[in-house]
Order: structure tokens, then C-alpha cells, then sequence
């Protein structure tokens, strides 16, 4: 069964009426009516419609449409003289179909990471290369309190930080909810997570064994997890060292590897 959710988008000074219209089975099939109206105000007075910038023969303060697949639309209401009076954008959110508009890395669609405990983790995405998609809605929150999100200038990631104390316990899970659009087609991702589990050390320096023991001499209460791998060399060929650290704590994320010719 098709089902109808309204969001509002906030863009700059304008606020957009958003229709999600989810879609079970092969989207490409269905066929769905929306019901628009172009508002309370405007009850009993002369309307017209348009459809991508197009007139359509719909005229009154409420009409219903036709979706057909995933051929949503930007649907204007408009009075006699043509001013714009009410925007309405149709999308078609397909429920059980293939992922289209983000692509997956290792079965995941986001990737998040944090550089410590108690700041903020940034999470990121790939678009999909024939697709030119958006972002439109995204929420990230624990226990049911909203974190403080900013959405990436080139759209390809947000950063979210929490307003909580930076020494207590995790206990429940931070849930993130993303939606993105291509075209007039919406998507769902939803991704949950503890800080713990997407903490990423920073780079380490290559280090030599002497300077490794005199670093944890001073605080011997501090287990020393580094593993030393030795080499020895009999050839004058130049060669190239890499090395990088995890967490010993979550054994989760790999830091970035950091290299020495």
C-alpha cells in the first residue's frame, strides 16, 4: 500500500511543502494519487496549476494527481495573473527497491568517524556518478535528543556534535537518518552507532624502538600495545615503511597509514 509524508525544506528564505509518497514493489509499475491543495487562504478563488513550469488543465484550491513510476514533480499553484501563490514538490520514495542514488562501500552507504570520544564525528557518503543528487533531510540523535549537524559545502558528508558530558558512559546508540533526492526520486539511509565503534586514531609518526621506550618509561600505568616488527636488510635498494594505529580498546577503525622511504 502506497502511504503520503509531508516535510518541510528550508532553503535560504524559502520554505518548501515536500510530498514523500513511498511506493512498496517495482516503483516502475504503480500507479498513485496525491491529493494537493494550495492553501486555506486561497479557499473559493480562481486557481491554476503548474507542472514543471508547465500549464495543466487541474484548476481549483484542491486537485488530485496521478504518479506514475517515479515521475513525481514540482507542482506550483498560481492565481489568474499568474503570481505564484503555493510550491509543492512531489517525490517518490520506493520502499523495497534497489538503492539507486548513493553508492554502497562494503555493504554500507555511510561512513562514519570519529577522532576521539567526546567530539565531533563527521559521516560521509559517495554519490552515485550517473546521478545528480541532493541532499534534502537529515536528523541524528540519542535517546530521543537532536544533535547539532552541519551538512558538508560540497554535499558529500555532514559533521554532528553531541551536547553531552564528555566523560559519561555510552548506553544507548546515536541513530542517523539521511535522505537524499535525484530528480523526483527520494531515499531512506539510517545508520545507528556508538562513538566507540567509529573512533579513528590520527596518523603516528614511524618511530624507532628507543624512542618508543623512553615515550612510555615516564608512565608505566600506560599498557603499551605497540607491536615492534624488526628488519633486517642486506640490500642498498631504497624501500618504503608504512605503519598506522588502532584503537587497542575497540579494535574498530583504522587510522590512516603513514609512510617513511
Amino acid at each position: 500500500r502506497n502511504q503520503l509524508f509531508t516535510l518541510l525544506l528550508k532553503l535560504y528564505v524559502w520554505t518548501v511543502a515536500v510530498i514523500g509518497l513511498e511506493v512498496n514493489g517495482d516503483p516502475m509499475i504503480q500507479k498513485s494519487k496525491v491529493l494537493l491543495r494550495c492553501g486555506d487562504q486561497f479557499e473559493g478563488t480562481e486557481i491554476h496549476w503548474q507542472k514543471n513550469g508547465m500549464t495543466i488543465p487541474d484548476q481549483g484550491n484542491n486537485i488530485t494527481i496521478a504518479i506514475y513510476g517515479m515521475l513525481g514533480g514540482n507542482y506550483t499553484c498560481h492565481n489568474p495573473s499568474g503570481e505564484l501563490l503555493n510550491h509543492t514538490l512531489v517525490l517518490v520514495k520506493p520502499v523495497d527497491f534497489e538503492k539507486a542514488i548513493l553508492t554502497a562501500t562494503d555493504k554500507e552507504f555511510i561512513t562514519c568517524v570519529a577522532r576521539n570520544y567526546s567530539g565531533p564525528f563527521h559521516c560521509f557518503w559517495k554519490w552515485d556518478s550517473k546521478r545528480n543528487g541532493v541532499v534534502v533531510f537529515v536528523k541524528a540523535s540519542r535517546n530521543s535528543q537532536l544533535m547539532n549537524c552541519s551538512l558538508d559545502v560540497d554535499n558529500n558528508g555532514l559533521t554532528c556534535e553531541e551536547q553531552q558530558c564528555p566523560s559519561s558512559e555510552e548506553v544507548n546508540r546515536i541513530s542517523l537518518t539521511l535522505m537524499v533526492r535525484s530528480q523526483y526520486r527520494l531515499e531512506e539511509h539510517q545508520k545507528t552507532f556508538f562513538i566507540h565503534d567509529i573512533s579513528k586514531s590520527f596518523q603516528c609518526p614511524l618511530l624507532d624502538s628507543a624512542v618508543m621506550s623512553s615515550l612510555f618509561s615516564d608512565y608505566p600505568i600506560i599498557p603499551h600495545y605497540t607491536n615492534l616488527t624488526q628488519y633486517k636488510v642486506n640490500s642498498r635498494k631504497s624501500y618504503t615503511f608504512c605503519v598506522r594505529a588502532q584503537d587497542s580498546l575497540t579494535n574498530q577503525v583504522w587510522s590512516e597509514w603513514s609512510e617513511e622511504k
